[in-house]
């Protein structure tokens, strides 16, 4: 077995184990009243957050120093609900409509002729099988990567991750990608998401986007969202390789909840996760 280091530090909550009381329920569509699988619920920008399961089932603990603030509801294709910690905790059958709504996504029309394509690979390559693995990466823990092309704009055409020992029979993630804001951190989404079973696999997970012609004409993220990694501690294992680049040279950013602050990946550590991504320019 290759070598493994537990960086608790990347996804385990600061808030220890002050975890007072928990809300449970439901999230699903306003007008068909079907269930939501994998809705953000959390603080906005706190690290107290998860994301409902297949069935739009949701299970929070609140730490006692959250108690009179409100958990947002949020969804790619759906508008943003708030609500009271306190509403939430006085209802035992909790039930949260989130309406639709209409994502405008940047599209174009490109040429099929691939002779035309002047290809650029970007993002982290690995150097060593070294990981990080932490028992628990539900609740919508994610991991951005920036990506910064040579030259705009640029089409979108693969992402990557690399997975060393993997032996979870299930391990669920979502692959996003978001622009950049002004202060530089991951913003809001610009494609919905593709969700993949990554079960045993190991290696580059590669995902194909060329079909999805997304076109960016400045710097943008990649995001990897774990939602549901089922395993048992004596018998699981999953890693995802790190490279031992300079971190202030690949931006990247890490958040242990759905809706919690982005912070820089690994302070103080000279190791930065695979993460990478394919784009191409049409020759004109």
């Amino acid at each position: 077995m290759k070598m493994l280091f537990f960086y608790l530090l990347l996804f385990c909550s600061e808030y220890g184990f002050s975890q007072d009381q928990t809300i449970k329920g439901k999230v699903v569509d306003a007008k068909t009243k079907l269930p939501i699988p994998y809705a953000a619920i959390g603080i906005v920008g706190e690290n107290v957050g998860t994301v409902s399961d297949e069935d739009g089932l949701f299970q929070l603990a609140i730490p006692s120093q959250f108690a009179d603030d409100s958990l947002t509801f949020s969804e790619v294709v759906h508008e943003r609900k708030r609500l009271s910690i306190a509403y939430l905790l006085k209802n035992q059958e909790i039930v949260v409509a989130l309406e639709e709504t209409v994502m405008e996504l940047m599209t174009v029309e490109i040429t099929p002729d691939k002779e035309k394509r002047t290809y650029e690979k970007l993002g982290v390559k690995p150097m060593f099988y070294w990981g990080s693995c932490y028992a628990n990466f539900k609740g919508g823990a994610q991991i951005a990567q920036l990506m910064e092309a040579s030259a705009y704009p640029v089409f979108l055409s693969k992402v990557r991750i690399k997975i060393g020992d993997n032996t979870l029979e299930k391990a669920k993630i979502r692959v996003r990608v978001l622009e950049k804001t002004a202060d530089g951190l991951p913003g809001s989404d610009v494609f919905e998401g593709i969700f993949l079973d990554i079960g045993y696999q190991e290696g580059w997970i590669e995902i194909d986007l060329s079909k999805e012609n997304l076109v960016f004409t400045e710097d943008f993220f990649v995001c990897f969202e774990f939602l549901n990694l089922l395993w048992k501690p004596t018998e699981g294992y999953f890693s995802i390789v790190c490279s031992e680049v300079d971190t202030f040279s690949k931006k990247q950013f890490v958040r242990n909840a759905s809706l919690g602050k982005w912070q820089n990946a690994l302070p103080g550590q000279r190791h930065i996760y695979s993460i990478a991504a394919e784009v191409f320019r049409v020759k004109r």
